[in-house]
């Protein structure tokens, strides 16, 4: 039987301990992951304790059904509110609109026709609709 030479030995010696190196390297990394998610869990355990006040899973559980019941809440009354503001902007819109009719009789009446209109001996009462129809005339 021959005896390994000592260089062979070496080489041998050398890969086994790059193989442990690089298994040792490998465990601590796992091991350093675990603790940082450790610390996370922790951290996120210290917050909720903040927040619920206790550190029960249950009462956990009661605390986000709770939250969440709020949640849905606050939802609805912003989907109500939603509603109701666009209800708002569609009749202020309809206001405007009304608005600018009005100034566009206003202003008609102050030109020089809208004032003879408004002399005329067959006007004894003003109506929009007159207003409008004598706008329109005047118009063509």
């Amino acid at each position: 039987m021959s005896t390994p030479k000592p260089r062979a030995r070496a080489e041998k010696a050398e890969a086994a301990e790059t193989v442990a190196l690089a298994n040792w390297n490998g465990a601590l990394e796992r091991a350093l992951k675990a603790e940082a998610e450790r610390d996370h869990l922790h951290a996120q355990l210290r917050a909720l304790t903040l927040i619920c006040g206790t550190n029960d899973a249950n009462k956990f559980e009661t605390w986000i059904d709770r939250a969440n019941a709020r949640a849905e809440r606050a939802e609805a009354n912003e989907t109500v509110a939603l509603a109701q503001w666009n209800k708002e902007l569609k009749r202020a819109m309809k206001a405007e609109a009304e608005l600018a009719t009005e100034r566009a009789r206003l202003d008609w009446l102050e030109t020089p026709s809208g004032m003879d209109w408004q002399w005329e001996p067959e006007r004894l009462t003003v109506s929009r609709a007159s207003i409008d129809a004598a706008m329109k005339e005047d118009a063509k």
